[in-house]
């Protein structure tokens, strides 16, 4: 038996009456397993299968690999502003499934925990959704081991104080020097790798208000969209959604 808390990743209907949850967990990583009777509107474990729901969990688990099951569990926050907002709840998406790509099964990591409950509040809280999901890119990269190099040329390796490309190839910023080293490098301005190196750097925690216009949130989703692509092999389905709703404006 287990206690964690968790944040529901993902739910799956199974049968009439259960559900199957994959938790982020503090202290057990990702964890895969059964609710029973969590489609029941009346069931004690109705409020703590949705998705988004942060709760206390007591798991049935093996040792190994496979499914536990849910015995009881209170919930401690539901985030049920972001589940009734469209926009919040496309953000919040693309935040849980980062976090569940990037963490493996059983493998501890209360950094990535800490990080998607953190901006999972900020996104409740009304935080710029924009802002919130470039700075949980940033910092997955960073816990993953594939953060980019934003203080030296990518090329030449020389200390760069401002650049205006940004090259995926090689995994940074650009000197005016070796502009020509990367024909596919994307034009960025000052203020964008400023901002890159700033939510590099931050405490998730202490976000504030951020100012930002409208060709520089491109640059900052291009910059990190193919950044995340080229060094992550991974590809995310709630992204591609919140892409369809920038495109006709929803």
């Amino acid at each position: 038996m287990k206690k964690v808390e968790a944040i529901v990743l993902r739910t799956v209907d199974y049968g009439e009456s259960n559900k199957i949850l994959t938790l982020l967990s503090d202290t057990q990583g990702k964890i895969g397993a059964m609710a029973r009777g969590a489609k029941k509107p009346q069931s004690q474990l109705s409020s703590v299968s949705q998705p988004f729901a942060y709760g206390t969990y007591m798991i049935a688990i093996g040792e190994g690999r496979g499914m536990g099951t849910i015995i009881q569990a209170e919930l401690n926050e539901s985030f049920r502003a972001i589940r009734e907002d469209l926009f919040k709840a496309a953000y919040a998406s693309y935040v849980v499934e980062l976090a569940d790509r990037f963490v493996e099964e059983r493998e501890p990591s209360q950094g990535v925990f800490l990080l998607v409950l953190t901006l999972l509040s900020h996104l409740e809280d009304g935080k710029d959704p924009e802002i919130v999901v470039r700075l949980c890119e940033m910092k997955m990269l960073d816990l993953a081991g594939i953060r980019p190099e934003l203080y030296h040329c990518a090329h030449c390796f020389q200390p760069v104080e401002q650049a205006l490309r940004f090259s995926i190839m090689h995994g940074g910023p650009l000197c005016g020097n070796c502009h020509s080293s990367d024909e596919r490098a994307i034009w960025i301005k000052p203020v964008t790798l400023k901002l890159l190196r700033t939510f590099q750097a931050m405490d998730v925690r202490r976000l504030g208000e951020v100012n930002v216009g409208d060709d520089v949130r491109r640059q900052l989703g291009k910059v990190l969209k193919h950044y995340i692509d080229e060094y992550s092999g991974v590809t995310f389905k709630s992204r591609a959604f919140l892409e369809q709703l920038h495109k006709y404006d929803l």
